[in-house]
């Protein structure tokens, strides 16, 4: 799964990624980062979510505030499976998608006209 998902996150338009940290592989759109992989084992998920998203997540077995970032709506996934795949990817989509709106619109716009043209 855990291939799975890295593959996903960066099939996203524009979205760069580098290593920080504790062997975190995090993934930006805009240079603004939505989620991170742990490449260690278990491979821990963190990603942005809705504030409303954020406390049913929490109360899941597997899922707890990201740390450093929980007041930013951000959660984690204590190991990859926690969710099913599909549902993950919803996540992470809209992690994304959280981001990207909050980017300038003229950077919007070029990844739009970018995905539009490739």
């Amino acid at each position: 799964m855990f291939d799975n998902t890295l593959a996903f996150c960066r099939s996203l338009p524009a979205v760069t990624t580098d290593m920080k940290w504790d062997n975190e592989l995090r993934f930006f759109v805009g240079e603004k980062l939505f989620a991170m992989l742990s490449m260690n084992e278990p491979h821990r998920i963190s990603f942005k979510c809705q504030p409303a998203t954020f406390h049913s997540l929490i109360a899941q077995p597997g899922i707890v505030p990201a740390p450093h970032l929980a007041r930013y709506h951000w959660v984690q996934l204590k190991q990859d499976d926690t969710l099913p795949a599909t549902e993950l990817e919803q996540y992470l989509r809209k992690a994304y998608e959280l981001i990207f709106g909050t980017l300038p619109e003229p950077e919007q716009r070029s990844i739009r006209e970018h995905q539009v043209n490739a």
